[in-house]
């Protein structure tokens, strides 16, 4: 039995590769400060959507979340997909005036989530 070994080797303009990478990683950095800057602009509220995460927390977390936002939205925009579980709201009725028991005297507010809010500024 005869084992043959072929070597392939393809010439890699290695300085090519390099600026490739590091223009990446570049556009990487340049997205996930401006989603940070994002994440800052945010009011702070104590409010949030059905996830139950308000503004407030989410800048706390900032500097620790805010890579795998990036990831997320760099993925959302490359597939063209907003994702369903970021649609949902949670609608509260709110009091406009007169009568408290007359269902016309109320207004819906929609509460999204926090991280709806930044995708959607991302995707703008």
């Amino acid at each position: 039995m005869m084992i043959m070994i072929i070597r392939i080797v393809i010439p890699i303009s290695w300085n090519k590769l390099l600026i490739n990478l590091t223009q990446v990683w570049n556009i990487n950095a340049q997205q996930q400060k401006k989603l940070e800057r994002i994440i800052k602009s945010l009011k702070t509220k104590n409010s949030s959507g059905y996830d139950e995460i308000s503004t407030k927390i989410l800048k706390i977390s900032c500097p620790f979340i805010s890579s795998p936002i990036n990831y997320i939205c760099t993925k959302m925009l490359f597939w063209g997909v907003f994702p369903d579980r970021l649609k949902y709201a949670v609608l509260k009725p709110i009091h406009k005036n007169d009568d408290r028991c007359e269902v016309s005297n109320y207004r819906p507010v929609s509460l999204l989530t926090s991280f709806s809010k930044i995708l959607e500024t991302v995707r703008q």
